[in-house]
């Protein structure tokens, strides 16, 4: 009994002493850890995400020193340098353990490609106009009626709105996408666009572009595989209950 009585009070005894060596524990690796943040630098850095942009354009605009503390970086003043560049859509940087800033990029991706001005440009799903850069073109249909739009402008009327809609659900289909080519807003007729093949004028009006974008499929394999598209100078898809043809 007494052995019993002993032994418990031991335990009570080294319960404050245990939890004393953990908290003790706990502040030296809050310490250290704090240590080890305001001791860190940057040694490298690591450009990830990015096909328009050159790794060159990446550090210019980020403007990070190498062997800078790492808590002497302004991370969110370095993002909106980032951000700055043409097709930067969004920049997430972190600095890992070893000292390596990595910087995990978004790019903007063209849909469109504006014609008619005096400077052609792309344009991606936001409106958002992006210069043409040597050796980095990309197969998009081209765009007419934004000519006027100065460089900087982001494309937000309601003309651009639909056909950005249009192309977004044409990409999403290889068969739309590979059989158009030129796209065009007309305030009556809704989205127009060119046929790859004989340049046939398609009506696709407003909205509802995926049942649309269906029925131009299904009207070429049925119709046009067999007799030809030479004949024909419009396809009118605007309604979901027919498809009414122009020929020659």
């Amino acid at each position: 009994m007494m052995s019993s009585k002993l032994r418990h009070s031991i335990s009570n005894i080294s319960k404050p002493a245990f939890l004393t060596t953990v908290f003790l524990l706990v502040g030296l690796g809050i310490i250290g850890g704090f240590y080890w943040q305001q001791s860190l630098r940057v040694d490298s850095l690591h450009i990830s995400g990015i096909w328009f942009h050159e790794q060159e354009d990446i550090i210019e605009a980020a403007q990070v020193s190498i062997g800078i503390f790492t808590d002497s970086l302004n991370l969110k003043e370095l993002k909106n340098r980032v951000q700055h560049l043409a097709y930067v859509k969004s920049v997430h940087p972190y600095v890992e353990p070893g000292g390596t800033l990595h910087l995990l990029i978004e790019e903007r991706l063209p849909i469109a490609l504006l014609v008619g001005g005096a400077v052609e440009r792309y344009a991606d799903i936001e409106g958002v106009q992006l210069p043409m850069l040597k050796g980095k073109s990309v197969n998009v249909p081209l765009v007419h009626g934004f000519a006027f739009a100065g460089q900087d402008d982001t494309l937000n009327s309601t003309a651009f709105e639909q056909i950005a809609r249009f192309l977004q659900e044409a990409k999403k289909n290889e068969f739309s996408w590979t059989t158009i080519s030129e796209v065009a807003f007309d305030p009556m007729e809704g989205v127009v666009a060119l046929s790859h093949e004989n340049g046939v004028k398609l009506l696709f009006g407003i909205e509802s572009f995926t049942n649309k974008l269906a029925n131009w499929e299904l009207f070429y394999s049925q119709v046009i595989r067999k007799k030809g598209i030479t004949q024909i100078t419009q396809i009118d898809l605007r309604f979901n209950d027919q498809i009414i043809t122009r020929e020659l």
